[in-house]
């Protein structure tokens, strides 16, 4: 499967898993080493928190649903906003 990072390189498999047991190892790349800390962008944007209060019961049953798409809450809420927002475009 692999990844793609921010400047359009593709990264395999194999080569992530090189790079996981280097540092494992405790050996650094030479050379200028930038780490930038947090969640990684998503859908490359930054996020902004959007809250509200529902009852307990519907939360749990948002989890519960969340789970069985092996989805956090808030990738399955952000799943259920996009896909509404895009069936709105479509009228």
């Amino acid at each position: 499967m692999g990844i793609t990072t921010k400047d359009g390189t593709y990264i395999s498999d194999e080569q992530l898993e090189d790079i996981a047991q280097m540092f494992e190892r405790g050996e650094w790349p030479e050379g200028k080493t930038h780490i930038l800390r947090g969640r990684p962008l998503i859908l490359g944007e930054e996020l902004q928190s959007v809250t509200y209060r529902d009852t307990k019961r519907k939360v749990a049953a948002m989890d519960k649903r969340a789970k069985t798409l092996h989805m956090s809450r808030s990738d399955y809420l952000r799943d259920l906003v996009s896909k509404d927002l895009a069936s709105a475009a479509t009228v």
